[in-house]
């Protein structure tokens, strides 16, 4: 349809839209009649707007809006409809409207078929009836699309409610129906849909034989998903149409679409697809035009990279366009923009292709993102977005239009081109003025905004170009405020361009609107427009489902997720105020009632300045305040005009907070600095009231016009108070604002900060003492005369009541401001004043000095301001290098310091610039020992740069700062504010600890995670010991290797363990963490030929649970170098799922650092913490990390075991339990390694790391995973630094272990190869091997035992013995449990030279020892003599082959706590000394193991009568419920000695829960000291857990439950050894009955002999009937042993006398299991006795049982040389018995 008008004016008003929906035109076009269909000529507007009549619309309202058409028009102008659907009975189409004509106007209504051309008049109307509005209703019937459209000639309007209301007609939109002016964007996606169930949904209809397709392409395959054939409408809902990632960038443009095969014969479209490998293809059509940009996360903004406009000929035309990558790691996107400027036109891509140097970065643009979601923009093209003028009939009014649809008597008051299209057809806002009065005003009001969120901002486009444009501003107006706020000024002519400007608007909790005024006053000549008003994150945050974890806040009643930083900062982020509730006013000021408890500072220049609205002066400070975001608000600021001059200073006091040592405290403020001369805006902190403090945050310069949030985390072990200082800048527009101060975490302080001493040597010292009984071991104080011991003067702690005792010592602060060294001296000028035989002068020494003392030049290579004042007044330490020579050093030193606190450092601020600047040292020395604690050398840059240097708890030492002069004079190096922090030593508290805090053995109670973090946090090293710390998983300090961590195998290179005792680590640690020495060890990477930049190192932890809630991991880290990489800590699952925990990029700073992250199993998968250092660009500069410790609750993966094979295992194999030797026989896996050849062909020693030639292989000697070079199996060489020929043969052919050499190491490495870990060894023990050192050797050797209790140096070789091979013998003696380690050390750079070779070990076996020694004086001697460890014996399990060890046991099951729950009906708590935690979830019960069937245990475990166990019940609780029993009464502390035994039961299932044993002292943290996840099927297994403790405690077992089932653990045969009542070493206890009686195991209860095995249990356990020999029943058939003979199943029947006779018989033992009878006797059956050895075979029957003493005598003639070893019976008797069976 086409409305149309011809040769005179016609005025519109339109309203087109849906049924019910009238188009009034009051704020634009409607749907039904697009702008690009609106012809020139036809405008907008109301009755006011003095162009001439009608002067109301058919209402009679003036200020309602009508379309006109303008008489200056001389043609016809048509105005066009959208496409309709044909009509049909049920779809009948029907256009109501009204309309005006002047005379002599006519109006025609038109219809054009979609296939013709032409257009068919449907109704005609003329102005013969003037000046009145008339209306009319048209009906129409079509079977073809169709457009409807009018034809004016002079004055027609058409006005509200129905200029054309269109009812029943449905909206036809075809593919090229694109928008005049619109833009369609594709931008790059940054991720990919991986939904399954993705839907695409639309509604059709069609006519009669037509066919609509829905088409997929993926990868280049074409299929077609549905087809549609009917004319009905319809629903579709398919999967969308792939645009391989690209989408819209505004989804309020025109659309792309897809074109496949053919395009349509009436479009432009191509007409064939065109692929090839290419950036991408193009075809445009005349009039239009596509651009290509590209968009980053640094701004959002789009960067053009071209534009390329359409030509008359359409084809495929390739482009290629650069892309720049000077943004390196930035990632960004390309971005097409489409732009059609006439009807039809066509834009086409296809085939677009990146670069493999490109790659996708699966994740969105963040900040581009974030801003996009919230952005509104208003470019003017569709319509006014609400916006109008309320200033009319003034003739200067704000009109929307293009500079082509103005008359051209208008031009010159808009822009040529509009700013979003840069095109005249582009619309926007701007001042038409067309009649002069003497105040004209122009104002442009926007619609009423509901309210902000707290980011929210804007910004537009304008033009103010002219010689009399004048002045214009906007304003905010806020409802319930009579005054509006000033946001933007302009105030004269900016020039013939489009402006941008930025204004923040911030949190507007009222509905709100903006004005644009501008005034003239009669001689506006000007240009004045507005474009593109963009609004960006200015919603809320939107409503979440859920907000878990500590760092987020869930609003209350919006639902939405903030962080928790938003919390209590003055701002209503919410948006319903619950963020802002329950705060703490003390802890915050707005300044909206005063400053609160803030303070203007005393000692500063000026004070800051409370004030609403902008400041004085224009173009600098703020507008409007943050709080408020009005000129209502109030605010602080800092007048920058005079009398304040350049680097005066204005300070703000904070009120005093309590210590904040973790960086809880969290200060928030919001800082404004705008101006061409803002200068400075610093943030301090102070522990010393009369002191300037430390910087914490700086900014310089101009900020922009906004106010800018700051977070800073503030740590301090001391109370503190924060500084806010603002400095004058050169010139008056500098004002600097504050406002919306806020503290979080934090808690006020009701108390004094300390001041520091302003005299030069601190209290005056009398001439003589006062009277005193003191000695010479103490300090006497001065004012009192009282004693102190000589330890507590010079501690940093006052006591003496005088403070005389910290007098002439160390400073806790020094500045240097009093112009003194603080009590520093330089020991060098010390020595040379007593003989005055140097003069001081020309020598490289420390010096004060300050910026106003330099001369010209020398700011370039010395401070120029202080530190601590920044002022050229300020005073600072220097070492001058325009002194002395290259190389030499300057030392200042500290008085001696008694002693230090444990978490003493000094912190210090140091400048070192410069051309050839030297280095800089901190120093520590104790008595004649000097070690490096820091250092740093080089150019660090024109600033003062922090350090800090961790002391901990050191006596009787000095601090020494070293100063290296470099080669030239161009580099002094500086130190300021030098100070010692927390180095009081510790004072014990008053109270008990929490249960968040471990009590150190001295009652200093520490932060649980300070636990083993190889710190003495407790001073008395008590939370550092090997007892405790030993059990912890990952525990690691890298002095000897990397413990259990793991280098990764998949990586680049590994990381290194490294000392810093040379000097070629370039900007590594100066000393490790641990030791704080050179010497020390830690594992470090670093960049270098063969370690480029880019690549990575991975070292991997222990396996840990998925079931860990509470485990934490600790460490140390140094990352320090201009050019450093990146340490990259996260958890990684089994399947290589990763998490992660910590990224750190860059410099970190020149110290070690802590980190404590939390690790958190999801329940599924077990997993490892993975750290991975990536090599960064500059050779020199590396990673390191020291101490890792996982924390006591982290529990360690254990594998799920599944039933042992019940199946008889294959002939030939042996029986479960036991190894096969390369012979055939078997041996136990104990055997192994105990210098024993149990097999015969030396099976079971041979790779152990035992005697070896090396000609074989390594024999077992395996080389160290943690070293960087090796140990290597080579042959001779004379033309290197190896042997010519080894040792074993003289020959070239024979093999060695050698000391490699390597192209890149460093002196002082190491490497070690180590033997298996040996079971015992004999007293008598030897290693001999032969060592070769050749003549030019850069490496020599040592030799090391590891064992339990540590690693010892025996043997160390030193100098050269001439290129030949020596021998070496060392006596190893008694040992258990231990390794032989060699260990090759580089002496040069290369390393290398030096071999061994002929390992041998002799009369190392403890077989047949006389006498028997054991390896430790508590060991425990069975029968045998075999000696078995303590702690092993009354466990439930014999460990003697004799049993003994489990003989007599009823003082071990006394002890309380310990029992096997045989409690003969009595309550088991009472009798076991156990108790039910009241604090768990459930509790644990007593049961027999037939009671469960398959779900628990079959049987108990104790031995004899036992049916009773403990269990727990799981099957109605929650996975993670607790249940708990404790001991009773309290352990005296002990570390390391006591032990808790125990079988424990676990129901076999891989979700099977956690079982626990903890120590629980009175106060402080329960420590963990054992954990299991371990289950085997239907199996009791056996832990031994060492208890340490440094107070009383008792012991916790606890079960976590993993799931529901009737047992899911059960415990038996608790028992805790002697040493556990005795807090020490267990002393000898007496048998339980004399020697004559039979004692029975876990009671206390003596029988005679003969109830031992006699058929009849009498002792309560049933231990008398206990291990007793089994007789083989005659009725067992087939048995091919005879009556009196034994069955070796392994072998066959040996004679029954040989059984229990101490000498094993059968292969695996079987003639000496379960014996009572030692030494040689036998057991004479019928009379339950043991016939002693010296009785058998003696001619005499002692025996009545087939005088078994007396049978198979023969036998025992071969056996004669074992029974005379048995140990203690080779009596003459027994002599005299082996000669009458010689006789016989």
């Amino acid at each position: 349809m086409y409305l149309s008008v011809s040769r005179f004016e016609v005025l519109i008003c339109l309203s087109l839209g849906s049924p019910g929906e009238n188009c009034d035109f009051e704020n634009d076009l409607c749907k039904a009649l697009q702008e690009e269909n609106l012809q020139l000529g036809w405008i907008r507007r109301n009755g006011q707007s003095s162009v001439g009549p009608p002067y109301s619309d058919h209402s009679g309202n003036d200020t309602a809006y009508f379309l006109s058409l303008s008489s200056e028009m001389r043609s016809p102008a048509a105005l066009r409809t959208i496409v309709f659907l044909p009509t049909d009975q049920e779809h009948v189409c029907q256009i109501t409207f009204h309309y005006w004509i002047s005379q002599g106007g006519i109006l025609m209504v038109g219809l054009q078929k979609h296939s013709e051309d032409a257009v068919k008049n449907i109704w005609k109307d003329s102005g013969e009836l003037q000046n009145q509005w008339k209306a009319n209703t048209i009906t129409i019937n079509n079977t073809e699309k169709f457009e409807v459209g009018n034809l004016n000639t002079k004055d027609t309007f058409c006005e509200k409610v129905h200029f054309f209301s269109f009812s029943g007609c449905v909206v036809w939109l075809e593919a090229n129906d694109n928008a005049l002016y619109e833009s369609a964007y594709l931008n790059s996606s940054m991720c990919h849909c991986s939904s399954k169930n993705c839907h695409f949904q639309f509604h059709y209809s069609m006519a009669d034989s037509s066919v609509l397709k829905a088409l997929l392409y993926t990868n280049q395959v074409r299929r077609i998903m549905h087809s549609f054939s009917n004319d009905q409408d319809e629903a579709a809902e398919l999967l969308p149409t792939d645009f391989c990632g690209w989408k819209p960038l505004n989804t309020s443009d025109a659309d792309w679409h897809i074109m496949k095969e053919e395009a349509p014969l009436d479009s432009r479209l191509p007409d064939r697809d065109h692929t090839t490998n290419v950036r991408f293809w193009y075809q445009l059509s005349q009039g239009s035009q596509l651009s290509v940009f590209k968009r980053t996360t640094l701004d959002g903004n789009l960067e053009k990279l071209c534009d390329i406009s359409g030509l008359s000929e359409m084809k495929w035309t390739k482009v290629t366009i650069p892309i720049d990558s000077a943004a390196g790691d930035i990632p960004f996107q390309i971005i097409f923009r489409a732009t059609i400027l006439t009807m039809n036109a066509t834009v086409a891509i296809d085939d677009i292709s990146v670069t493999e140097e490109c790659r996708v970065v699966n994740k969105s643009l963040s900040a581009v993102s974030a801003v996009r979601q919230q952005t509104a923009v208003c470019d003017f093209e569709r319509d006014n977005c609400g916006w109008f003028e309320t200033a009319s009939a003034d003739g200067f009014d704000w009109v929307r239009s293009s500079s082509s649809a103005l008359a051209p008597a208008f031009q010159n008051q808009a822009p040529l081109q509009d700013h979003t299209y840069n095109k005249s057809e582009g619309h926007f806002m701007f001042i038409l003025k067309n009649s002069s009065s003497i105040s004209q005003i122009a104002q442009l009001q926007s619609p009423k905004f509901r309210q902000a969120g707290s980011n929210c901002t804007m910004s537009f486009w304008y033009y103010n170009y002219g010689q009399s444009v004048g002045a214009a501003e906007m304003q905010l107006l806020v409802d319930g405020l009579k005054e509006p706020t000033i946001l933007w000024r302009v105030y004269y002519n900016h020039g013939n361009q489009w402006l941008k400007t930025f204004i923040q608007l911030g949190r507007l909790s009222h509905p709100f609107q903006f004005s644009v005024n501008k005034i003239s006053l009669g001689f506006y000549d000007g240009v004045s427009a507005i474009d593109d008003i963009t609004f960006e994150n200015c919603a809320l945050p939107p409503p979440a489902s859920s907000c878990e974890g500590p760092n987020h806040f869930w609003c209350r009643s919006t639902k939405a997720c903030i962080d928790r930083l938003w919390v209590c900062d003055l701002v209503d982020d919410c948006g319903d105020g619950s963020d802002e509730e329950n705060c703490n006013p003390d802890l915050q000021c707005n300044f909206e009632n005063g400053l609160c408890n803030w303070e203007q500072d005393t000692e500063d220049d000026f004070d800051w300045i409370r004030i609403q609205g902008p400041t004085p002066t224009v173009n600098t400070g703020p507008s409007k305040d943050h709080t408020t975001g009005t000129g209502r608000g109030h605010y602080l600021y800092m007048e920058s005009s005079e009398p304040h001059e350049f680097e005066d200073r204005a300070v703000l006091l904070s009120p005093l907070f309590n210590p904040s040592g973790n960086g809880t405290c969290i200060f928030r403020f919001h800082y404004h600095m705008y101006g061409k001369q803002v200068y400075l805006l610093s943030v301090l902190q102070r522990t010393v009231s009369n002191t300037k403090g430390w910087l914490l945050w700086y900014k310089f310069g101009n900020q922009g016009n906004r106010w800018i949030r700051q977070t800073l985390y503030i740590s301090s072990y001391k109370p503190f108070q924060i500084l806010v200082k603002g400095t004058v800048g050169d010139g008056f527009t500098g004002d600097i604002g504050l406002d919306d101060m806020s503290f979080l975490g934090c808690t006020l302080y009701n108390g004094n900060l300390p001041t520091i001493s302003t005299t030069l040597s601190g209290t005056s010292v009398p001439a003589t003492l006062p009277m005193n009984n003191c000695t010479e071991n103490e300090f006497v104080c001065r004012a009192s005369g009282h004693c102190i011991q000589m330890i507590q003067r010079c501690d940093f702690r006052p006591d003496c009541s005088d403070k005389s005792d910290e007098s002439d010592c160390a400073m806790e602060v020094c500045n240097f401001e009093d112009k003194t060294l603080c009590g520093w001296y330089q020991p060098a000028f010390e020595q040379n004043s007593r003989t005055d035989s140097i003069h001081d002068t020309n020598i490289f020494k420390w010096e004060l000095g300050s910026g106003a003392n330099l001369y010209p030049g020398e700011e370039e290579h010395c401070p120029s301001t202080d530190h601590t004042t920044y002022t050229v007044e300020g005073w600072y330490l220097f070492a001058d290098s325009s002194n002395g020579e290259f190389g030499h050093t300057a030392d200042i030193a500290t008085p001696v310091i008694s002693l230090t606190g444990p978490k003493c450092k000094i912190v210090f601020w140091n400048h070192m610039n410069g051309s050839t600047v030297g280095s800089l040292e901190v120093l520590c020395k104790t008595g004649n020992k000097t070690s490096k604690l820091w250092t740093q050398s080089g150019t660090q840059g024109p600033q003062w740069n922090r350090a800090e240097v961790f002391l901990g708890i050191r006596s009787n030492f000095q601090i020494i700062f070293r100063a290296k002069r470099g080669v030239s004079y161009m580099g002094d190096v500086a130190v300021d504010d030098i100070t010692f922090e927390d180095c009081s030593p510790l004072l014990i508290p008053d109270r008990p600890c929490t249960l968040q805090e471990f009590t150190c053995a001295n009652k200093y109670c520490i932060p649980k995670d300070n636990l083993c973090d190889f710190v003495n946090d407790c001073a008395d090293n008590s939370d550092e010991n090997p007892a405790i710390c030993s059990t912890s998983i990952g525990h690691c300090d890298f002095e000897f290797d990397i413990c259990g961590w793991k280098q990764d195998e998949n990586d680049d290179f590994d990381w290194s363990l490294r000392t810093s005792s040379t000097t070629k680590l370039g900007t590594g640690p100066a000393a490790d963490h641990t030791l704080q020495e050179p010497s020390g060890h830690y594992i470090f990477i670093k960049s270098s030929f063969l370690h480029l930049p880019g690549q990575k190192a991975r070292i991997a932890s222990p396996v840990l649970s998925r079931r860990n809630k509470y485990c934490k991991i600790l460490f140390y880290y140094h990352m320090y170098g201009a050019h450093i990489g990146s340490l990259i800590v996260y958890q990684r699952t089994m399947s290589k799922h990763e998490r992660i925990l910590l990224s750190l990029t860059g410099n970190q700073g020149n110290f070690w650092q802590r980190k404590a992250l939390n690790l958190t199993g999801d329940g599924e998968e077990d997993f490892q913490v993975i750290f991975e250092g990536i090599a960064g660009k500059g050779p020199k500069d590396g990673i390191a990390l020291d101490d890792i410790t996982l924390s006591k609750e982290c529990l360690p993966f254990q594998e799920f075991l599944p039933a042992e094979p019940t199946a008889l295992p294959p002939t030939g194999s042996c029986s479960h339990g036991y190894w096969q030797c390369q012979n055939g026989k078997c041996y136990r896996p104990e055997q192994s390694c105990d210098f024993e050849d149990n097999c015969g062909d030396n099976t079971d020693e041979s790779e152990c790391g035992t005697s070896c030639t090396f000609e074989n292989g390594n024999c077992g000697w395996q080389n160290s995973l943690a070293d960087n070079f090796d140990w290597v199996l080579g042959v001779g060489s004379p033309q290197s630094l190896r042997p010519p020929r080894d040792h074993t043969l003289g020959n070239r052919t024979g093999k060695f272990l050698y000391l490699e050499a390597t192209a890149i190491g460093l002196k002082d490495e190491k490497a070690h190869v180590k033997s298996s870990r040996l079971k015992e060894s004999s007293g008598s023990c030897v290693i001999s091997f032969w060592y070769f050192k050749s003549s030019k050797a850069a490496g020599h050797i040592q030799v090391l035992i590891k064992t339990d209790v540590g690693t010892v140096k025996i043997w160390s070789e030193s100098g050269s013995y001439g290129d030949e091979w020596n021998k070496v013998e060392l006596h190893l003696g008694k040992l258990r449990n231990f390794e032989v380690i060699f260990e090759g050390i580089r002496t040069g750079d290369l390393g290398g030279g030096a071999a061994i070779d002929d390992i041998e070990f002799n009369n190392c076996t403890t077989a047949g020892e006389d006498p028997k020694e054991c390896p430790a004086v508590t060991d425990f001697l069975c029968w045998n003599k075999d000696c078995i460890e303590s702690h092993f014996v009354c466990d439930y399990k014999p460990d003697c082959e004799d049993l003994l060890d489990e003989a007599d046991c009823s003082y071990y099951t006394s002890i309380p706590g310990s029992c096997n729950f045989e409690t003969q009906e009595q309550e088991w708590t009472n009798v076991c000394g156990l108790i039910q935690d009241s604090r768990d979830d459930f509790d644990w019960n007593v049961s027999k193991g037939d009671d469960f069937g398959h779900t628990g245990p079959d049987t108990d475990h104790t031995p004899g009568k036992g049916q009773h166990f403990l269990y727990v019940n799981s099957s109605n609780q929650k996975e993670g419920n607790r249940a708990k029993i404790i001991t009773a009464k309290f352990f005296p502390a002990s570390l390391g000695i006591c032990r808790v035994r125990f079988w424990f039961w676990m129901f076999a299932s891989r979700q099977t829960g956690v079982l626990k044993v903890y120590t629980v002292e009175e106060h402080g943290m329960d420590i963990l000291m054992w954990s299991s996840r371990r289950n085997e099927e239907n199996k009791w297994m056996y832990a031994n857990v060492v208890l340490s403790s440094n107070n009383p405690f008792r012991v916790a077992f606890e079960a976590e439950v993993g799931q529901s089932e009737p047992t899911e653990f059960a415990l038996d045969d608790i028992s805790f050894t002697p040493e556990c009542m005795d807090g020490g070493p267990a002393e000898p206890r007496p048998p339980a009955c004399s020697s004559n009686q039979f004692t029975c195991a876990y009671v206390q209860q003596c029988l005679s002999l003969d109830a031992k095995c006699n058929g009849v249990e009498d002792c309560v356990d049933g231990s008398d009937e206990m291990y007793c020999p089994t007789r083989t029943p005659s009725t067992v058939s087939p048995n091919p042993c005879k009556q009196m003979e034994f069955l070796c199943p392994s072998k066959g029947c040996i004679p029954a006398l040989l059984i229990c006779d101490g000498v094993p018989d059968c292969p695996l033992n079987e003639d000496e299991v379960g014996c009572y009878c030692f030494n040689g006797s036998v057991l004479c059956a019928s009379t339950n006795r043991c016939i002693a050895v010296s009785q058998r075979c003696d001619g005499i029957a002692d025996c009545i049982d087939f005088s078994l003493d007396e049978s198979s005598c023969s036998v025992i003639v071969r056996k004669t040389q074992k029974i005379t070893c048995l140990v203690n019976m080779c009596t003459r008797g027994f002599s005299l018995a082996i000669n009458t069976l010689f006789k016989k």
